[in-house]
């Protein structure tokens, strides 16, 4: 793992690059889309792990951070979600330029699934994008996050007091650009540009990720949904560890992603 700043200067994004086996080169890159920030911490191992298991397969793989997230440039909560999708873009030209290679994927799990998908519709070409528990609609995301944050503090505050700061959602701040632009997702009606292939896997048989699968398929895209039954974010499984342990889900991607394809 190659750990590297890219980007414009004063806006430089932070990133990992995972080179390929040389003996497996495939000349083919991958960029992993992070959720949200408030997701960031419970996903970051098995992004990590993803990373490890297709840089052995033979791709060359980057995973970054948004601009006003982890390492990159910008203040906390100064990114918000036309940045991101741009920075998505941004990334995708830094791993052509660092291996050499044209061919892309993109791999956006849960908020990062509808920015990969923004930035397919903006003109990133992708050969295979990877939409892992997608988001499907920001309403009832943000509404998901607001239930969890309302149930860890009961748990962690004594005696019970569910008081938060109104722009912050699980401790990340959620000011009203970021907010807006969240609501406004649905994966049923935005466009998605035109990938060659498209993989939406779930950890059961999500009606809304299924419509999402029809919906891509009618327009003339192939498109696989899998359910791959694992431990999930809010879980009362993944709560106890802190972290998503998704073993069998990232064996699924990985396979996706190296099926031979005419």
């Amino acid at each position: 793992m190659i750990p590297r700043f890219f980007g414009e200067p004063g806006h430089a994004l932070f990133g990992a690059y995972h080179p390929p086996d040389a003996r497996r080169d495939r000349r083919r890159g991958v960029v992993l889309c992070y959720p949200g920030p408030e997701e960031y911490r419970a996903v970051h191992w098995s992004y990590r792990q993803l990373a490890m298991s297709l840089a052995s397969a033979g791709f060359h793989v980057l995973r970054f951070d948004y601009f006003g997230t982890g390492d990159s440039a910008g203040d906390t909560g100064s990114g918000d979600l036309e940045q991101w999708v741009s920075d998505i873009g941004v990334a995708a030209r830094e791993l052509q330029d660092v291996g050499a290679i044209e061919r892309i994927g993109l791999v956006g799990m849960r908020l990062g699934a509808p920015l990969a998908l923004a930035a397919c519709a903006g003109g990133v070409r992708v050969r295979e994008l990877v939409l892992w528990e997608p988001v499907i609609s920001g309403r009832a995301y943000l509404a998901q996050l607001a239930a969890e944050q309302e149930r860890t503090l009961c748990e962690v505050r004594y005696p019970v007091d569910t008081r938060r700061e109104p722009d912050e959602l699980l401790g990340y701040p959620m000011g009203d650009s970021l907010r807006s632009g969240i609501e406004r997702v649905d994966l049923l009606t935005q466009p998605f540009g035109r990938p060659d292939r498209v993989y939406i896997v779930t950890a059961d048989d999500d009606p809304d990720a299924s419509a999402l699968r029809a919906r891509v398929a009618e327009s003339g895209r192939p498109c696989t949904h899998r359910v791959v039954p694992e431990m999930r974010l809010y879980s009362e499984e993944q709560r106890r560890s802190e972290t998503l342990l998704a073993h069998a889900t990232l064996d699924a991607i990985t396979s996706f992603l190296t099926e031979r394809t005419t």
